[in-house]
């Protein structure tokens, strides 16, 4: 079960005496306040997602505007799901946060076509079906 926590502020952060967990204390609406416990393996991520979410290099004016920040991507890879309907786009930005998108490979087309038309480039044609 998911739960949302709205913290005013990180009251504490303190890592467990065998130093696998983290343990933040944060200040919630009406001043209470709660604990999250995380394994120490995932301070990393956090961290590279509060910077990179924190730190955008541009503004955002497309059509999505508002929805999100941007991140500037150092790696991308593509590979097919085994159910060969799906393709996954990974991205790697800065600071070692990877992310994964899976796509329909209709959707994946579409998104070849419209990147090769931004760039100005054009894609081969299909292989023709006609004997020669």
């Amino acid at each position: 079960m998911k739960k949302v926590v709205a913290a005013d502020q990180v009251v504490s952060l303190r890592v467990s005496d065998t130093a696998d967990e983290i343990e933040l204390v944060l200040r919630v609406e009406g001043g209470d306040e709660t604990v999250v416990r995380l394994p120490a393996d995932q301070l990393a991520p956090l961290a590279a997602w509060v910077e990179q979410t924190t730190a955008r290099a541009e503004p955002d004016t497309g059509p999505l505007s508002g929805k999100g920040p941007i991140f500037p991507v150092e790696l991308w890879t593509v590979r097919p799901e085994p159910d060969e309907e799906h393709v996954i786009l990974g991205f790697r930005m800065g600071k070692g946060m990877e992310v994964s998108l899976r796509m329909h490979r209709k959707a994946a087309g579409a998104y070849v076509q419209a990147l090769s038309s931004l760039l100005g480039r054009t894609l081969p044609a299909s292989p023709s079906k006609a004997r020669h």
